[in-house]
């Protein structure tokens, strides 16, 4: 994808472009929350970006002004920009929630591989704006994934490969179950408050766990995510992810900090169970969870 850079040459009054700007970055904003489908997605806003979780993009907002009006030194402002945008994008790797009790910067913080990747990640986003104002200052919106080498980095090791299940018998299995036979698995835990983490726990009321590492191979994590958050179930029934015949549970409760697991009920339980086929869309990660906008 190449980079899309806009540059804006046409002095403005400062205060004309604090307006300007004001409107790109709110309309920036918007499309956050809407694609170009039209979906809702779950979104986590910081100052300078924001954390699509139904994407998986991320996006910061760097900036940098001339030091003096010494002739040239206006040169170098772009690459201040770029800089401070990569700053930025870190810092918001760095919140990103592994698990209820642990940040990816407290988990990066005694491990300078996985620092040194996350910086990788930072300079490999892609330029989606850049703006210049009358006082040659100048304003570069990244977008970079969390997929792929990002999640490959500050995954749990426990996360491993799991060897392919033989397609013969799903294929046996479907025809015994025929339309019954359940492609994806969707969480409706609206009302709960569940805030998006990278490595999400699901348990029965008895504690019996639904989905969590033991049940995910990690070829599947790390290039779509443990899971997707989204904030709409008309979306979630009509999303590629959990295919065509979801099985559709209610959270009935988060489990007390500072696990925040998301708690099903027994009879929940014992439907998913019945289910045979969740061993291959559990593998694959294909499970979405519907929470609050």
């Amino acid at each position: 994808m190449q980079n899309k850079i806009i540059r804006q040459n046409k002095k403005y009054p400062s205060s004309a472009w604090a307006v300007v700007w004001f409107v790109f970055f709110m309309a920036a904003s918007c499309m956050a929350d809407q694609d170009q489908s039209g979906i809702y997605n779950c979104v986590t806003r910081f100052e300078n970006g924001a954390i699509n979780w139904s994407t998986g993009k991320i996006t910061a907002i760097g900036k940098a002004s001339p030091e003096d009006n010494r002739k040239g030194s206006h040169k170098s402002v772009p690459g201040s920009a770029r800089a401070d945008a990569n700053r930025q994008i870190i810092e918001i790797l760095k919140q990103i929630k592994i698990n209820a009790a642990l940040t990816v910067g407290e988990y990066a913080s005694k491990n300078d591989f996985i620092l040194a990747g996350m910086e990788k990640t930072a300079r490999d986003a892609i330029i989606m704006n850049q703006y210049y104002t009358s006082a040659l200052a100048v304003e570069i919106m990244i977008e970079t994934s969390m997929f792929g080498g990002f999640l490959q980095l500050v995954l749990p090791e426990d996360i491993l490969q799991i060897p392919i299940i033989n397609p013969i018998i799903q294929q046996e299995n479907i025809k015994v179950r025929g339309y019954n036979f359940y492609t994806g698995l969707i969480i409706d835990a609206r009302g709960l408050g569940v805030e998006p983490v990278l490595n999400p726990v699901v348990v029965s009321e008895q504690g019996h766990e639904i989905y969590s590492f033991v049940f995910i191979s990690r070829e599947f994590a790390v290039q779509n995510g443990v899971c997707k958050y989204l904030c709409s179930m008309d979306q979630a029934l009509k999303d590629k992810r959990t295919g065509l015949h979801p099985l559709v549970l209610t959270g009935l409760r988060k489990q007390e900090k500072p696990n925040a697991t998301i708690v099903i009920s027994m009879s929940d339980y014992r439907l998913l169970e019945k289910a045979t086929e969740r061993h291959t869309f559990l593998k694959e990660c294909r499970v979405i969870i519907v929470k609050d906008q």
